[in-house]
């Protein structure tokens, strides 16, 4: 598979990302190339020298040529683009060029494109699955760029191989070849194992290959890490009653890499359809996951007592079904994430949390009619670091409501959790339900907790479930470990 000089493959796959530069809206404007210019070279490192006169495809090669210079360099180039334009034709037709760049390097500066037509005879519906087990269950979810067969096997081909493994791309291979010899096609899978035999021979992995080959993968136990689903509604500054809707999806076992969706913008009365579409969607995304799924809301101070648990599910069936039967749910703070400010006590209560949890207790806030009140309920959180856990007197509502004066509080002085009734703290059936999740072992499982209450009003059912009180509770539960990733400068 040497015909083409490395040279060559390499100038080849510079020319296809110009062409697909070349077709970009963003880079085919003045003022959108600028955007992108000056967002790639602060990417780079590197100045990116300005288009002068109106020959852009020499400009388009030289930028490319710049890139390929620097580390990471074409990753960097598409990732500016991906700021300005989001998840576009264009951006979906460059991340698998950069994949194919650095899969040449991989393998030993070879040309790969040999292999496209057989891998592009590979179903696409099997290839999650494929992937996953070609990881060995470390990559759980594809880009959305990862149509085919061959775009799979250039992705892989830049994960990480532990030592003692076959490399993913080269069991994705073997595995692509095995389904190509069901479908009759021997002669196409031959070629797909003479190239891993190659492979291997110049990786030194020939009994890895063999090894992989010749037993039948053992599927993992069904990992204890929970799967995310965070859905964040940002409210538009310009626009009232609108919100940019985004999501991340985080099934790595392994590590917080969460993948983010796109972003979409809504009214106000169409978000509980948004969030009933993009369950469907990731339902079928991981439709063979084995880990626990929990549903994060990430929410502004006007939607942080929307009973978002309670949304449906299969809205237009006769039975529809609301989230919390299904899914552990807990709110999040849009303004703690944005406030950077915020975020050196939140870390520090939160290993209080985590470090030392039987140390760990509420604080409930009782409000007196002094007007420094409120001063003082942050001066008492910040000063007892065992304080992780505030019990709200009031359902946070508008700016100058009590509750929303508690929250406040509570996020300065960086604390993680916080619970209340959605319409009622002085309710005594709260009272005594929140004596129950508090009264011991620490705060570690106190989702854990609120979901038995939640279990319990829905035991009873729509007709009755309004009358219990875990139909009314809310948690937010804070983890600064896991933050969305940024959206990106745009």
């Amino acid at each position: 598979m040497g015909e083409r000089s490395l040279e060559r493959v390499r100038n080849e796959l510079a020319v296809s990302i110009a062409d697909a530069l070349q077709r970009s809206g963003t880079v085919g404007q003045t003022a959108g190339r600028e955007v992108w210019r000056d967002l790639l070279s602060g990417e780079l490192g590197v100045p990116v020298e300005p288009l002068t006169g109106d020959r852009l495809r020499p400009w388009l090669l030289s930028v490319v040529k710049t890139c390929t210079g620097v580390g990471d360099g074409l990753a960097c180039l598409v990732r500016s683009l991906e700021y300005v334009e989001q998840e576009s034709a264009t951006v979906a037709e460059l991340w698998p060029l950069v994949d194919e760049w650095e899969a040449v390097d991989f393998f030993n500066l070879a040309d790969l494109r040999a292999l496209r037509p057989h891998l592009q005879a590979v179903g696409s519906a099997d290839l999650p699955a494929m992937a996953r087990r070609a990881s060995r269950s470390r990559v759980q979810e594809l880009p959305s760029w990862c149509r085919t067969a061959w775009q799979v096997f250039l992705r892989l081909a830049g994960e990480n191989t532990p030592p003692g493994e076959l490399p993913p791309s080269m069991a994705f291979l073997s595995l692509c070849a095995e389904w190509l010899v069901e479908e009759g096609r021997a002669d196409a899978a031959e070629r797909l194992r003479r190239f891993n035999r190659d492979q291997a021979e110049a990786l030194e992995a020939q009994t890895l290959l063999a090894d992989w080959q010749q037993s039948e993968f053992l599927q993992p136990e069904p990992s204890l890490v929970p799967a995310y689903l965070l859905i964040q509604f940002e409210p538009d500054r310009v626009e009232a009653d609108r919100y940019y809707v985004s999501h991340w999806r985080q099934s790595d076992s392994d590590g917080w890499h969460p993948v983010r969706g796109e972003t979409v913008h809504r009214r106000r009365e169409e978000l509980p359809a948004v969030v009933e579409g993009l369950l469907e969607e990731t339902e079928e995304r991981w439709a063979d996951l084995r880990q626990p799924v929990i549903l994060e809301f990430v929410l502004p101070w006007e939607l942080l007592n929307e009973p978002v648990e309670w949304w449906w599910k299969e809205s237009s069936s006769p039975s529809p079904t609301p989230l919390a039967l299904d899914y552990p749910v807990v709110v999040r703070s849009l303004e703690r994430l944005q406030r950077a400010a915020w975020h050196r006590p939140w870390h520090t209560k939160w290993r209080e949390l985590n470090e030392r949890p039987a140390d760990s207790h509420p604080h409930w806030s009782r409000p007196v009619s002094d007007g420094a009140y409120f001063f003082h309920l942050e001066r008492e959180l910040k000063e007892d670091r065992h304080a992780v856990c505030l019990v709200l007197s009031e359902p946070p509502g508008d700016d100058s409501g009590t509750g929303r004066r508690e929250v406040l509080a509570g996020l300065r002085a960086g604390v993680p959790a916080m619970i209340w009734h959605r319409n009622d703290c002085s309710d005594p059936s709260f009272q005594d339900a929140i004596g129950e999740i508090l009264q011991d072992r620490g705060l570690g499982s106190l989702e854990d907790r609120v979901r038995k209450w939640r279990k319990e009003a829905l035991a009873l059912g729509p007709g009755s479930w309004d009358q219990h009180i875990g139909r009314h509770l809310a948690i937010l539960l804070d983890d600064p470990d896991r933050k969305p990733t940024p959206p990106g400068p745009v």
